[in-house]
């Protein structure tokens, strides 16, 4: 006895879009992207700006001991 055979479906390789999106959504979009890079990059700086000043403080004491 075989299994009965499973309809396939097919992924469409167009997204379907039930609306239009607004006027300007796409440069928004974009614009909404580079501030959260910014903001990615400004904090990854933060971050390794106070490793770097630990890493000397540690040092330091390291010497200083």
């Amino acid at each position: 006895m075989t299994a009965p055979s499973k309809r396939q479906h097919t992924i469409s390789e167009k997204p379907v879009r039930l609306t239009e999106p607004p006027a300007g959504y796409s440069a928004w979009l974009t614009e909404l992207k580079i501030r959260i890079h910014t903001a990615q990059q400004s904090a990854t700086l933060a971050v390794n700006r106070e490793l770097v000043l630990l890493y000397w403080q540690i040092g330091r004491d390291i010497l200083a001991r």
